[in-house]
C-alpha cells in the first residue's frame, strides 16, 4: 500500500512540468485570493480579490490567459480548499475554460502553513500561496469533480439529509406535545413513525377527543391507516381506556390545538418530499447504465445506491477499492510509538454522508445476504460488534467494486465473490 501511494505521489509531481501554470486558490464568500507560480515555485502573481461576479471571473480568465501568452504555459493547474459551497462558481467557470481544478485537504493547509511561516498565523494571500506550494508538490486530493448525472444525485442526497433532520425535529417537538397532553399513547404505539399513531393524530390528538368519538370510529380510522387491520379494534379500545384515565393536562385550547396541527403537517409535507427525492433518484438511476449491479445486492435500494454514487461520484474514477475505502474515511488511524501500539480507529477524514450510509449498507446486507451474514459472524468471533461492522464496509466496498469492474449482478457463490473482491 505504501509503495502504491508513493507511486502515485511521483505520478502527479511529474505531471506538472515547466509547461503548467500552477494556481493556489483561497476560496470567501464574496472574492477568492489567487497566487500564481511555476514549477519551481517562483511566484509570477499575487492577487488578493477575485470576486465571485462576471466581472471578477473575467478578470480572473484575462489574467490566466496573460500569463500563458506570456511564459508559454499551455496547462493550468488550479488548486483550493473545498469551503462550504462557495468553491462552486469558480471551478466550474475554470472547468469550462478547460482548466485542471484540484482540492487539498484543510489539514494539510494548516500543516503546510506552519512549515512555511513557522507560524499558525492566516490571511487570504498567504493561504493561497501555500495552497500553490502544495499542489505544485503533487499533494492534492484525487477526487474528480463530478458534474451531470452525479451531481445530481449528490444534491438530492443532501437536501434528502436537511428534510430528514426537519422531519426528525417534528417528531421529536410532536412527541413532546403528547407528553403534556396523552402521554399513555406513547406505551401503545411502538414509534412516532407509527402510521396508526398519525392517522389517530390528525383527527384526534387529545383525550377528550378520543372519548368523544368513541371506539368503533377508532377501529375505522386505524383500519384504514394501518397494514394490520385485525388488531385495529383491540389497539383502538386500548386507546380509548387509556383515554379514559389519562393524566395529560385537561386545559386544552385553540393554541395547543394548532401546536399539535402544524407539527403533523411538517411531517407529512417531508415524508412527501422524501418520496418524491426517491423518485428522482430511481430516475436518474437509470441513466447510469451499471447502476444496476450495485442494486441487484440483498438490501441495497434505489436511496442507499443514489446517495453512495451521488457521494462517490464515477466509480471507475477509482483505480482500487482502498481508494474509495479511504475516500469515505474507513482507511485505519494508527498511533503507534515504540513498543507503545495504540488502538486502531477509522480515520473519518472522507465524505461523512458516504461513510454513514456505506455503515447502513452494511447492516442491511448483513440480514439480507448469507454471503456478507457468514463474514460479518466470522468477524465478530475477533472484533466488537460496529469494528465487524466497519470489516463489512470495507468488504461490501471491494465486492461492488469487483461488481462494477466485471460488470455483473452480485451473487451469493462465494467463490466467484471472493476471486472478484
Amino acid at each position: 500500500m505504501r509503495k502504491k501511494n508513493d507511486n502515485r505521489q511521483v505520478e502527479k509531481r511529474q505531471r506538472i512540468t515547466g509547461a503548467t501554470l500552477v494556481i493556489g486558490m483561497d476560496i470567501g464568500c464574496e472574492f477568492n485570493a489567487m497566487c500564481l507560480m511555476n514549477k519551481e515555485g517562483t511566484v509570477l502573481g499575487r492577487y488578493p480579490k477575485i470576486y465571485n461576479s462576471r466581472k471578477g471571473f473575467d478578470y480572473f480568465h484575462g489574467i490566466v490567459e496573460g500569463m500563458k501568452k506570456k511564459y508559454g504555459f499551455t496547462d493550468v493547474l488550479i488548486g483550493m480548499e473545498p469551503t462550504g459551497h462557495y468553491w462552486r462558481k469558480i471551478a466550474f467557470f475554470a472547468m469550462d475554460k478547460n482548466h485542471e481544478v484540484r482540492f487539498i485537504r484543510t489539514t494539510a493547509l494548516k500543516h503546510q502553513r506552519e512549515l512555511d511561516e513557522s507560524s499558525s498565523a492566516k490571511n487570504d494571500m498567504r493561504d493561497a500561496y501555500t495552497i500553490g506550494n502544495i499542489v505544485r508538490e503533487g499533494k492534492y486530493i484525487d477526487t474528480v469533480i463530478e458534474d451531470g448525472v452525479f451531481r445530481q444525485l449528490r444534491t438530492l442526497a443532501h437536501t434528502r439529509e436537511r428534510i430528514q433532520r426537519i422531519s426528525t425535529g417534528a417528531k421529536h417537538a410532536l412527541k413532546g406535545v403528547l407528553e403534556d397532553y396523552f402521554p399513555e399513547l406513547k406505551s401503545i404505539f411502538w414509534s412516532m413513525n407509527a402510521k396508526g399513531l398519525l392517522a389517530l393524530l390528525e383527527q384526534c390528538p387529545f383525550p377528550g377527543d378520543v372519548l368523544t368519538i368513541g371506539p368503533d370510529t377508532l377501529t375505522e380510522i386505524l383500519a384504514k391507516s394501518t397494514r394490520r387491520k385485525k388488531k385495529a379494534r383491540e389497539k383502538a379500545l386500548m386507546i380509548y381506556e387509556a383515554a379514559g384515565q389519562s393524566v395529560g393536562l385537561k386545559c386544552i385550547g385553540e393554541a395547543d390545538r394548532h401546536r399539535a396541527a402544524l407539527f403533523l403537517s411538517e411531517i407529512r409535507h417531508s415524508e412527501g418530499q422524501l418520496k418524491e427525492i426517491e423518485l428522482r433518484m430511481k430516475t436518474l438511476l437509470q441513466k447510469i447504465p451499471f447502476a444496476e449491479y450495485i442494486l441487484s445486492m440483498p438490501g441495497i435500494g434505489v436511496l442507499t445506491c443514489g446517495v453512495f454514487l451521488g457521494e462517490l461520484g464515477d466509480p471507475y474514477n477509482f483505480r482500487d477499492p482502498k481508494q474509495i475505502v479511504k475516500y469515505a474515511g474507513y482507511d485505519p488511524k494508527e498511533h503507534d510509538s515504540g513498543q507503545s501500539i495504540g488502538r486502531k480507529i477509522i480515520s473519518k477524514k472522507g465524505r461523512w454522508l458516504l461513510r454513514k450510509y456505506l455503515y447502513f449498507m452494511a447492516m442491511r446486507v448483513v440480514h439480507r445476504s448469507p454471503f456478507f451474514k457468514e463474514y460479518y459472524e466470522n468477524k465478530q468471533k475477533t472484533m466488537a460488534k460496529k469494528e465487524a461492522l466497519c470489516a463489512v464496509v470495507i468488504k461490501l466496498v471491494k465486492v461492488i467494486f469487483a461488481l462494477l469492474r466485471d460488470k455483473r449482478t452480485f451473487t451469493e457463490k462465494q467463490r466467484c465473490l471472493k476471486q472478484a473482491a
